[in-house]
């Protein structure tokens, strides 16, 4: 008898069914099938896995080490490096003299986003940090050949070899722009015949975060980052590129976002997509070891409002993608979106490693996700549903001619729209932005400025709910007080409760002072209303008498505020517009319009305010 015999003999095996009958009874009247929900993917996920669900997945012929690789190619540590990510301006001393500092604290190596190559002084870069030690890599827009060809004459200049050289170049015209003119394929070319004598130098790099920063599906950035790969391989070896030189010097950049368990599965799955790609080619299955994956957290998902909660989010998206063994890994800091990061925000964002490696372990566990029922199952459904979007990508001519002709860009805004839709109605919950705001919060920064710069990300999903509350701190900047937004609860229906309180959430994440008044009856409350000086008024009834009367009492209202009805208004929306009311809120309601209404109000007050 084994071990695990010897332990588990007392316990008798459960079945899916045993589980379904369990779950029922606890659930009582509520349906069992009501817990399962639908993802972005189409995915349809239950509340429970069992061994049922993955039997055929034939788990026991995949081990860590061996194709195709799902696991990770490596059997001894599941070990990832520590990546800082710095800007580096003009000539980018300072920006090298942080990076020094980055790596004495605890920092890996340094990812340099490099604004202007020509510029960037290389010969102090190699004064100041070992190349051959640390793998530095660098962010090119333009003439990454050049850039090259300088950093190689500093190395020879310092007696160093490029050949042990580590880090990447990332230069990815193609997901950026859709296609590759022929300087930026000649570029590449370069790059790639300068850089395939340094094993652990890699400059093919594909960047999956420019389709995840536009909100797209786990499926899509599968999809669309293996289509890139391709269009990158045919393109390389159409020029002459050896196909072996190619894939040995490619590596994918992915964002990792804050749906935990998705993104585990979504490293996995791209290992196991790429070596099925690889077969295609025809490359020997060994080969699709040398695939190297960068993780980086999600711009997406960070905010503006409530910014530590960056800090959670990060490490939940760093702790995915170090249990689905990327190679690498840089957390953005938390302050990234309104501020040039200091030394605390940088140096939470590099102990973030730190800590999942010295106090969590996760550098001992091989494929720590491994035999988690939901994982494994959850790995085969994107690995599915993106291989069919790849392919559907292909017959249509390739990642180029899709992104041209409008299918990647499309697909994408589809899903991003439902999440936005999603996060105005609350469905989808940023902690501290839609939902659960701090009340206490102080914004010690200039919001007009911030929204008027150049380099503010405005794709992000928390921006629509931000504009609104940036134009209500400039309300209180200009006016002295923050804008007011009452909501007036008529008659005595219980149902009028849930849309005054959806209303009143609403309100108080958009910055708003929010009040919930009770009253008997439309006289009292449009006596009480007309004496208020708010700038949004909600109704809220479940009469509809009352709400046919109050509407128009609310006309010659001296503050001229927005007047919301608090329910769905059907067939009646005409009616009610005609009323009096400007808009409608209500759960599942689309907040956009009510946003812009809201917005070009507040926006209006405070430029009078100043004239």
């Amino acid at each position: 008898m084994t071990d695990e015999q010897k332990l588990f003999s007392a316990f008798s095996p459960t079945t899916a069914a045993d589980w379904e009958q369990r779950a029922r009874k606890d659930l009582r009247e509520t349906p069992l099938e009501s817990l399962t929900w639908q993802t972005y993917e189409g995915i349809a996920v239950k509340p429970y896995f069992t061994r049922e669900d993955i039997q055929h997945l034939n788990l026991a012929a995949q081990k860590p080490g061996d194709f195709p690789f799902m696991r990770g190619r490596t059997t001894s540590s599941n070990n990832w490096q520590n990546i800082s990510q710095v800007q580096a301006e003009n000539t980018g001393t300072a920006a090298i003299d942080k990076a020094t500092d980055a790596l004495l604290r605890g920092a890996d190596g340094v990812h340099f986003v490099v604004e202007q190559p020509q510029l960037f002084d290389v010969a102090y870069l190699t004064e100041m940090i070992d190349l051959s030690k640390h793998p530095v890599s660098y962010t090119l827009k333009e003439q990454p050949d050049a850039f090259i060809t300088r950093l190689y004459q500093a190395l020879e200049a310092k007696q160093i070899s490029h050949r042990n050289l580590q880090g990447f170049i990332l230069y990815d015209r193609l997901t950026e722009n859709g296609q590759l003119t022929h300087e930026e394929s000649q570029n590449l070319l370069q790059v790639l015949d300068q850089t395939k004598d340094s094993p652990a130098f890699y400059g093919v790099t594909v960047n999956g975060t420019n389709f995840s920063s536009m909100g797209a599906s786990i499926t899509q950035e599968i999809a669309y980052t293996l289509s890139a790969a391709v269009a990158y391989i045919d393109r390389l070896t159409d020029a002459g590129e050896p196909l072996e030189s190619v894939l040995r010097n490619m590596q994918f950049y992915m964002a990792s976002g804050t749906n935990y368990f998705f993104e585990i599965a979504k490293l996995r799955a791209l290992r196991l997509l790429w070596a099925a790609v690889l077969e295609a080619y025809q490359a020997s299955p060994e080969m699709a070891a040398f695939l190297r994956i960068h993780s980086v957290s999600s711009s997406w998902y960070q905010t503006t409002l409530d910014p530590y909660m960056n800090m959670l989010r990060t490490t939940t998206e760093a702790m995915a993608a170090v249990i689905a063994g990327c190679d690498s890994l840089t957390v953005v800091p938390f302050d990234n979106t309104f501020n040039k990061p200091d030394e605390f925000s940088e140096r939470i964002a590099r102990n973030v490693s730190i800590i999942l490696k010295e106090e969590v372990y996760l550098d001992k566990a091989i494929d720590p996700a491994a035999g988690a029922y939901y994982l494994e199952w959850l790995t085969d459904q994107l690995a599915q549903r993106a291989w069919a979007l790849f392919k559907e990508v292909e017959i249509k001519g390739g990642f180029e001619t899709a992104y041209q002709q409008g299918f990647i860009l499309g697909a994408i805004t589809e899903v991003s729209r439902r999440k936005f839709r999603n996060i105005a109605t609350g469905r989808d919950v940023l902690v501290g932005t839609n939902k659960y705001p701090n009340p206490k919060e102080k914004i010690d920064f200039d919001p007009e400025e911030l929204i008027q710069r150049a380099d503010f990300d405005v794709t992000r999903a928390a921006y629509p709910t931000e504009v609104m509350r940036m134009a209500t701190e400039l309300h209180l900047r200009k006016r002295q007080r923050r804008p007011k937004a009452l909501v007036a609860v008529i008659g005595q229906a219980e149902q009028r409760h849930v849309n005054a309180v959806f209303a009143q959430e609403f309100f108080a994440c958009a910055g708003f002072e929010t009040e919930v008044a009770h009253y008997a009856s439309v006289e009292e409350a449009s006596r009480k209303m007309e004496q208020t000086a708010a700038e949004v008024l909600i109704v809220s009834s479940a009469e509809a008498a009352f709400v046919r009367e109050f509407g128009p009492r609310l006309r010659n209202h001296h503050a001229k505020p927005t007047v919301i009805l608090a329910a769905n208004p059907e067939h009646m929306k005409e009616e009610m517009l005609a009323n009096g009311y400007e808009e409608f809120i209500f759960e599942g309601c689309d907040m956009s319009a009510i946003t812009q209404i809201v917005h070009k109000k507040l926006h209006g007050d405070s430029d009078e305010s100043a004239r």
